[in-house]
């Protein structure tokens, strides 16, 4: 593993939302730049994109129709050329998203796969049919097939497990595999870093003529078919050497989102040329209190549990030691904020301070979606008409249908939807909060913190994010070990040591008061609270929401 990557500490950034320089409305490269200071100052030293390439934007940039030229939405290659020159300055690293399992079907190779038969691009992507039909039942992601017929006529179907205008690309063929490749290469010649690998985690598919069995609906979804397969090793592994073998300090950070630590484990091995650290959707530690049969699990209420939230980093921390470095997130583009997911009262100024230190200073690698250090939450949509995803637009028709009211499924988007965790970033109390002149791409009511206002508050959640990512640079708490500590339910305990010197997080995240008593026989002192607790003989006393971090004198 890179050293550098070892002490990464990764700020997402959503360009269309982060800063417009032009005023046109939608965030760009920039903006970027412009901000770059602010990243720095508080404590990230590594900046993810998502999608920047030439998109028609179906779903938000990942459906990509030219891999090696800027959105113009975004800007040009001078601005990128210009942002990486100016991170480097900063000794700041630059990771591109990069999606691998599929295309925009405006894509040049697809183009020339429909409109020629025997062109070499049509064994680019997945096509089958079985007597004229559909080859099986697989539903997408976005609803409906998983298959589309061939725009230009015959027999065939092309697959595509998101939108019908993003087909999958045949990761079986060489040539794709290769071609990816040297995309990464053609950026990292550009300055790039390291890259985010979009949905890698489907780019293998079971035997195409494989329904899905028993099953009510048309078009079912299985994902033991298309996710986590066998093959997804290989193939990763062949395109992740051939980048490698001429660039080995280049960082890959995996999307698999489905997998559990010990898949996690078979991605990440050292000297295998896999990714170097995975991030899943399965290690946030919640739970699902009040499960409508109804409603899909992405959009079901959660809560954040204590019991399960150990369970899981117990069981990601003792799978990837030795091997890798666990992701260690609150949540990304692709789920609400954590604040509304979690209902955090938007007067408890001591909760989101806990939760960074409980997450952030644990072994791993720390990414923070932005926005996030200075309390932001969810946008706050008035209408259904309002929700343009397809994920949402699916969801207001299948409740509208079983004659759920309107006003009902509002909140639950609200709540749950990933649109409204794209909201702008929150620089200034000005009309569009200092992200544009102009009417923002993506807009609706909001909270009212800004950047502005935290910047002149020293007990406020920035500052308390900059002296928790302070910590995280520290060897003890980027290299040193890491062990869970057996406490009471709503205490979440952690010991980290190196060369013999041990750090203690000790967080409640709870409702009541508790006490704790951190296990050493030294003298230990405070280095970072988030409110008043009181510390005599080693026994610490928190409020509700209390977190504490303490060292061995």
């Amino acid at each position: 593993m890179g050293a550098w990557y070892k002490k990464a500490v990764i700020y997402q950034i959503y360009p269309k939302s982060f800063k417009d320089s032009n005023n046109d409305g939608v965030g760009d490269l920039a903006g970027i730049t412009e901000k770059l200071d602010y990243v720095q100052q508080l404590g990230a030293n590594t900046i993810w994109l998502n999608p920047i390439f030439v998109s028609p934007q179906v779903d938000n940039g990942y459906d990509v129709s030219n891999y090696f030229a800027i959105d113009p939405i975004l800007g040009t290659m001078d601005d990128f050329t210009k942002l990486v020159t100016e991170m480097h300055k900063r000794k700041m690293y630059l990771l591109l998203d990069l999606p691998i399992n599929d295309t925009s079907d405006q894509h040049p190779w697809f183009q020339d796969a429909i409109k020629n038969k025997d062109s070499i691009f049509r064994e680019y992507y997945i096509w089958g049919e079985n007597n004229g039909e559909r080859p099986n039942n697989w539903g997408s992601f976005f609803g409906g097939s998983a298959w589309e017929k061939d725009p230009n006529g015959g027999a065939q179907y092309y697959c595509h497990l998101f939108d019908k205008r993003m087909p999958d690309l045949n990761w079986q063929n060489h040539e794709v595999r290769k071609s990816m490749a040297d995309i990464a290469k053609f950026w990292i010649d550009k300055g790039v870093d390291g890259f985010r690998l979009d949905a890698f985690i489907h780019i293998a598919k079971a035997n195409l003529q494989q329904n899905i069995l028993n099953q009510d609906t048309e078009f079912p979804m299985d994902s033991s078919l298309y996710a986590n397969l066998p093959n997804v090793k290989t193939y990763l592994q062949n395109f992740i050497k051939l980048v490698k073998d001429d660039n080995p300090e280049v960082f890959f950070l995996g999307e698999a989102s489905s997998a559990d630590a010990y898949q996690a484990a078979e991605y990440t091995r050292p000297n295998q040329f896999g990714c170097d650290m995975v991030v899943s959707s399965d290690n946030y530690g919640e739970i699902y209190p009040f499960k409508d049969p109804n409603i899909p699990k992405f959009f079901q209420p959660r809560q954040l549990d204590s019991t399960h939230f150990k369970e899981t980093f117990s069981v990601w921390e003792a799978v990837l030691e030795n091997i890798s470095l666990p992701a260690l997130t609150w949540g990304n583009h692709d789920i609400s904020r954590v604040l509304n997911r979690l209902n955090v009262n938007a007067g408890d100024e001591d909760f989101p301070k806990a939760l960074a230190v409980c997450m952030y200073l644990q072994r791993g690698i720390p990414i923070i979606y932005y926005g996030e250090e200075i309390g932001m939450r969810n946008l706050n949509y008035k209408k259904l008409k309002d929700f343009h995803d397809q994920r949402a637009m699916d969801l207001i028709q299948l409740l509208q249908g079983l004659g759920y009211a309107d006003d009902d499924i509002i909140q639950l988007l609200n709540q749950q939807d990933e649109m409204t965790a794209r909201g702008p970033f929150q620089w200034k109390n000005e009309k569009y909060v200092g992200f544009s002149q102009h009417h923002p791409w993506n807009w609706a009511d909001h909270n009212t913190v800004t950047a502005e206002d935290a910047e002149s508050d020293s007990e406020g959640l920035l500052a308390f994010y900059r002296a928790v990512l302070k910590i995280k640079n520290t060897p003890l708490f980027s290299e040193g070990s890491y062990v869970l500590l057996n406490t009471k339910t709503n205490i979440y305990a952690y010991e980290r040591e190196l060369n013999g010197q041990k750090g203690f997080v000790v967080v409640n995240l709870g409702k009541q008061p508790e006490n704790y008593r951190i296990p050493t026989i030294k003298i230990i002192h405070t280095i970072l609270a988030n409110k008043a607790n009181s510390l005599v003989d080693n026994v610490v006393t928190m409020a509700a929401g209390g977190s504490i971090v303490v060292m061995e004198e």
